[in-house]
């Protein structure tokens, strides 16, 4: 259908706004207005929607020729334009026209799994969803103290007593004469105020009638409005206030014609408000657990506007259970304008959505309303293009508000939809984006093309072509992919049979079906370039697939691959996609009468590979998300080295290599405990259980129930009691300390469980006694630091040092007693940035070492804490190791401020780059870098820091050749980077490492990031500005950067770090890292890789990779995991006698993220003689003349280059890179904060 103009028309509402009007005061709600011509009727058109009479008078909604954009993303018409491309006739996703035939039915609830919810949100208070089976002994009375006698509509039919103001919905409103209400009415507070926010509300509700009794036997005690699985309580509140959940719920369901704010999409629905963190960046085992907590209390849809720190197949098969009850996942792409793949978003049965928006600051002068959207991810998984101005997450709430309202028309309709019909009536129904000037050179936006492609998937959503299909009987066939999972790498030469696809196809409804099974090269190949697989037909009671595969496909034979870079999507540059293919599913369900031929299809991104290198056995599919870095160790004894590796589903695997296969050190995995919720035995009293829920207790045994994820840190190995025998020291995401002995038997003592941390209590009349979070704390039980092992106390025995949630660092004995002085508070005082801050969480991994030469390590470390202005500023502190017994906690002249820009939370607020330590020209030091600041080398006596972020007077390196001491600005490229120029390299979000990268004798700093480019971009898309990922490299002898530095990576290197090893014998060290971008790259000084490199892996990277002998050979191998559960080894012709500086994650098998602590591997005394230069860099040819003609030549690898440059780069104006960097962030910010 085109994309057309109209205008909004309406039926008048009944008495019952009378009664709501009466009722509105005592609820404390703002007066409501009403446009009596809306909802329109079902003649409209979309020339008569664009008709202001047709609003709904919520004052958000109206655009207007004074610069008010208005809902322009809802609307089917153009508004006054003359600059829009011609071809453009509608603004939006012609959710108006939907709106002729449903606004939403109560009865559809949308679960909103996010940061909570502002109980406080006018326009959401009477949306929020109360479940009347846990207030049976709480029904509302009218205003005479009666028993209300009205029926309410539930998903299971009608249940009386509840509805007070005759909507047949139990809100809010209905208990706004409740006599038990507490505390009585007083100034600016109506009666029940229990959470004291000037309104009644659904928390009120909760505080008021909880009474320890699980009323509907749910499993869930008291769940009357949702639940926080982040705090394991029933009340979902926002504690801090962060706002993400709010924003999400006031796209989708906000009330509509109530002249308040705006209008949700599915202003009729309800949602139901759960907590599964403090903002977007969560636990996916909360995110899953909600999901079986929604489906179970009868939701038709999870909205998802998540980036989840893990991933792991308890959500998996929560999203699957969710799917296999008609529930819908709709999910976020992420917004870094990346191709990264967004978890739990590549889960299978999810519906991926991206932001689009107008071109320009006003609607009446944008050249076009189908602009991708800068902070938007994009790929094969793309589906749907969301309308909206606040990246991604608006594009799911308003997407989430359009599947509401097909749900609610398959209510009124009589359709009785399944979760893969509405999937396909959203990606079918979608608007085709296809704007051929975007195909030319030099384009202003990006690619599209007819049909499916990676930057706007199927399309613009159009709400009304989705309900009208459901109205009118069209409903697609189901086609549905689950294996191979997204993603996957298909090697040929390990296959020895055809790959299976597995799925179904079916199309119960229609008379028969069609289907066939393709493939195509890339990631989005056109129509005419896929060959069959297969093909078939089916009747109404027909699946084709299930329990068989839909079809086999051989690729042993495929040529093609890789893909001539002459062939490379525009949008892979650096070969992302060489060896992509796409498989589709494509089904047609033919119907009698007008109906006819209504299609369907699925579509799944595969890679075809070989790798010789590759260990025998890998790579090895966990199934759970590999965040965490690997190491090797020798665990029994036997003279070589373990692989281990934690995953994000709870298992740690001790992989022994010296057999003809990879196999289990213990016969299988050791498992942590499961999440709080899901125990057999809980923790303490405090815990509650959800075994007796219907998704687990219906079916037991059915779901492998979450454990704690070992996530994005890494073991520790040690001999921690002198025994002669190696433990293991372990911590996961939700904050339990194992010690595993190498037999694979906790050791006596642990496991150890950090203090829980609730929420701040909202009854002024019960206020909390202990440490809880608010929005003056944001402080939780957890930790994302790697275990560190020091022997702390001086005994001669080593103790495991912790970094928590809590803003605490926690350290304890072998026997898991507290050391003396432990735990200690890690917070700003305040000298500068106005006042102590808020508490906040330790992220960071300490590191350790003695610097003030007492004998006894320091702890180094960064906080969360926001300081300064706009919380651009954080603070690295050097712990005395004495702890609390120490004359004073921190050494003197520390902690050490530093820009870093507050531009996510969780894991980029405050420091959360894992700070390192070496000795540099005889002198120890810190060394460490904010979010998109340089890194400081910072000795242990910085001297006075005389304001907020000044470089502190004694930084390294001291300079005779530069005005300021310090590295040079991260401007000054070295002269023989291949990074777009001029430009600013920010280091961002990963975590520093250390290694004599030119063989000068001294240890240089390796550190990843993006260019000040690439932040711009991320705000404004119209400037077409090259930005790259980088990975930098700086000589801390001179003070500059390496001669290749910095290298152009693929993609953001979130939390990632360098190994850094000779991997080819030349005596020059490579650094050794992943990114998002699906490779790793082994990097030398020059930019070179060795032969076979970089390695392929098709998949989001974030673990530091280990680089040891596992198979005992003599020679070393590199090992590696991805976020989708692969975990990668790969053979080297490089001895473990060569130069290994930094072998994994934060240095050492102690994590003690210390250069100077000795490796039990490699041998840095066969470094090359002579020190690294640009000649020595140089290609054959670029010859400077000069006098060594010692030039080492590239022998195999990435040539990554991106843009001619420039050998005259100014310093660049670290004001002005922190102001484009912080206003790449401002609209989802707006979002989260409105």
């Amino acid at each position: 259908m085109p994309i057309v103009r109209k205008r909004r028309v309406s039926l008048s509402r009944t008495a019952l706004f009378l009664v709501l009007a009466a009722i509105v005061p005592l609820t404390s709600r703002p007066a409501r207005g009403e446009n009596p011509s809306w909802p329109p009727p079902e003649d409209a058109t979309s020339e008569d929607l664009s008709d202001s009479m047709y609003w709904p008078d919520d004052p958000d909604y109206a655009w207007n020729t004074d610069g008010n954009n208005g809902q322009w993303n809802y609307y089917s018409f153009m508004v006054d334009n003359e600059t829009v491309r011609p071809e453009e006739t509608a603004t939006g996703m012609s959710i108006d026209l939907a709106w002729r035939y449903t606004q939403g039915d109560q009865r559809v609830i949308i679960a909103i799994t996010d940061s909570g919810i502002k109980w406080d949100e006018d326009d959401l208070i009477e949306a929020a969803f109360l479940n009347h089976a846990e207030l049976v002994n709480h029904k509302p009375v009218d205003m005479n103290g009666n028993a209300c006698t009205g029926d309410i509509d539930v998903p299971a039919g009608t249940v009386a007593g509840f509805d007070c103001n005759g909507d047949r919905t139990l809100t809010v409103a209905d208990y706004a004469f409740m006599p038990t209400l507490l505390p009585e009415a007083s100034d600016g507070h109506p009666k029940g105020d229990k959470n004291n926010n000037g309104r009644l509300d659904a928390g009120d509700l909760i505080l008021n009638f909880s009474d320890g009794v699980d009323d509907d036997n749910n499993g869930y005690i008291d769940d009357i409005s949702g639940w926080d699985f982040m705090k394991d309580d029933n009340d979902p509140y926002d504690d801090t206030r962060y706002g993400h959940g709010t924003g999400e719920a006031r796209d989708s369901v906000s009330r509509a014609n109530n002249g308040i704010g705006s209008a949700g999409g599915c202003n009729g629905c309800r949602f139901i408000p759960m907590r599964v963190g403090d903002s977007f960046i969560t636990d996916v085992n909360d995110f899953a657990q909600a999901t079986y907590y929604a489906t179970d209390l009868g939701a038709s849809l999870i909205q998802s506007a998540l980036g989840t720190i893990n991933n792991n197949r308890f959500a998996q098969s929560a999203i699957d259970y969710a799917y296999e009850h008609n529930v819908l996942t709709v999910a976020s792409m992420a917004d870094e304008n990346s191709r990264h793949h967004n978890m739990p978003t590549v889960s299978n049965h999810t519906l991926p959505v991206h932001a689009i928006q107008f071109a320009g600051e006003r609607i009446t002068e944008a050249r076009t309303f189908l602009q991708y959207h800068p902070c938007s991810n994009y790929g094969g998984q793309n589906f749907l293009s969301g309308a909206g101005t606040s990246c991604s997450s608006e594009a799911v709430g308003q997407t989430s508000g359009v599947v509401g309202l097909v749900y609610s028309a398959g209510l009124k309709y009589n359709r009785n939809l399944t979760a893969g019909e509405v999937f396909q009536l959203m990606i079918m129904g979608a608007d085709d984006i296809d704007v051929p000037e975007s195909r030319e050179v030099d384009a202003r936006d990006r690619w599209s093309q007819p049909g499916f492609d990676q930057r706007f998937g199927y399309g613009r959503v159009n709400a009304n072509n989705a309900v009208t299909a459901v109205k009118d009987g069209r409903i697609p066939p189901e086609v549905d992919i689950v294996s191979p999972t997204w993603f996957s790498v298909l090697y040929k030469d390990q296959v020895t049979s055809p790959i299976e696809i597995r799925g179904t196809v079916q199309a119960k409804r229609a008379t028969s079906f069609d289907y066939v099974v393709e493939w195509g090269p890339g990631v989005q190949p056109l129509d005419g370039e896929f060959t069959t697989i297969d093909e078939g037909s089916g009747g109404p009671t027909d699946v084709i697939g299930g329990e068989s595969p839909i079809a086999t496909f051989d690729i042993r034979n495929l040529d093609g691959f890789p893909i001539d870079p002459e062939k490379w999507d525009v949008d892979s540059t650096l070969g992302e996609n060489q060896h992509t293919i796409t498989v589709r599913v494509r089904a047609v369900a033919h119907y009698d009468g007008e109906i006819g031929d209504v299609p369907g299809e699925i579509r799944r991104t595969y890679y075809v590979h070989s790798d010789p290198d590759l260990v025998k056995g890998f790579p090895i599919y966990l199934g759970d998300g590999g965040e965490g870095s690997p190491k090797m160790a020798d665990i029994d004894g036997d003279g070589v080295r373990e692989l281990l590796y934690g995953t994000a589903g709870g298992e740690l695997h001790v992989i022994k290599l010296t057999g003809s296969e990879p196999e289990e050190l213990w016969g299988g995995p050791f498992l942590v405990d499961h999440v709080d919720g899901l125990k057999e035995t809980p923790s303490d009293p405090s815990e509650p259980s959800y075994l007796g829920a219907k998704a687990y207790s219906e079916n037991p045994g059915a779901v492998d129930l979450a454990r704690e994820s070992l996530t994005t840190n890494a073991p520790a190995i040690a001999d921690l009691d002198g025994d002669g025998r190696p433990e293991i020291v372990a911590v996961t995401y939700a904050g339990t300390i194992y010690v595993i002995e190498n037999d694979g038997t906790v050791r006596t003592g642990w496991p150890k469980r950090l203090p829980r941390v609730p929420s701040c209590s909202l009854d002024p009349a019960t206020p909390s006694t202990g440490p809880c979070m608010s929005t003056e704390s944001r402080i939780a039980r957890g930790s994302f630091a790697a275990p560190v092992v020091e022997d702390m106390d001086q005994d001669g025995r080593l103790d495991v040092i912790v970094s928590a949630f809590d803003g605490r660092i926690y350290v304890f004995d072998a026997d898991g007693s507290d050391v003396s002085g432990f735990p200690v508070e890690v917070r700003y005082d305040g000298t500068f940035g106005g006042g102590p801050p808020a508490p906040n969480r330790v992220f960071t991994t300490a590191a350790v070492a003695d610097f003030n030469k007492d004998g006894v390590p320091d702890i180094l470390v960064g906080s969360n804490q926001l300081i300064g202005e706009g919380g651009n500023s954080g603070a690295v502190y050097l712990v005395d190791g004495r702890g609390n017994d120490a004359p004073s906690l921190y050494l003197p002249n520390w902690p050490v401020t530093m820009t870093s820009l507050n531009l996510f939370p969780l894991v980029a607020e405050g420091i959360t780059n894992s700070p390192v330590i070496g000795t540099f020209d005889g002198t120890q030091a810190a060394v460490a870098h904010g979010n998109a600041s340089s890194p400081l080398i910072i000795p242990g006596d910085p001297g006075e820091q005389t304001k907020l972020n000044a470089y502190p007077p004694n930084i390294l390196p001291q300079r005779t050749d530069y005005p300021n001491d310090g590295l040079d600005p991260s401007s000054a490229f070295g002269p023989l980077s291949k990074a777009t120029q001029p430009n600013t390299m920010l280091p961002l979000f990963s975590q520093p490492a250390l290694g004599d990268m030119d063989q000068d004798g001294q240890p240089d700093i390796v550190a990843s990031g993006g260019s000040l480019n690439l932040a711009i971009n991320l705000q404004s898309p119209s400037d077409n500005l090259k930005g790259d990922n980088l990975l930098s490299m700086w000589s801390v002898k001179t003070g500059k950067m390496l001669p290749a530095s910095p290298m152009v990576l693929e993609d953001f290197t979130f939390f990632n770090s360098s190994a850094i090893a000779d991997l080819t014998g030349d005596g020059y060290p490579e650094a050794i890292i992943g990114s998002g971008g699906y490779y790793v790259h082994a990097i030398d000084g020059c930019g070179r890789e060795p032969e076979g490199w970089p390695k392929f892996t098709g998949q989001w990277i974030i673990p530091t990779p280990a680089v040891g002998d596992v198979d005992g050979d003599g020679k070393l191998e590199v090992a590696i995991g991805t976020r989708n559960g692969w975990l990668y080894l790969w053979h080297t012709s490089a001895p473990t006698t060569n130069v290994i500086e930094w072998e994994s994650y934060h240095h050492d098998n102690r994590n003690t993220g210390n250069y100077d602590v000795a490796l039990d591997q490699g041998d840095k005394e066969s470094g090359a003689a002579t020190p690294l230069t640009e000649a020595m860099c140089a290609p054959p040819g670029d010859d400077d003349g000069g006098d060594d003609d010692r030039v080492l030549t590239p022998s195999g690898g990435c040539a990554c280059e991106t843009a001619k440059r420039s050998h005259d780069v100014p310093a660049g104006a670290l004001a002005a890179m922190a102001a484009m960097a912080a206003m790449a962030v401002a609209r989802r910010r707006r979002l989260a904060r409105a």
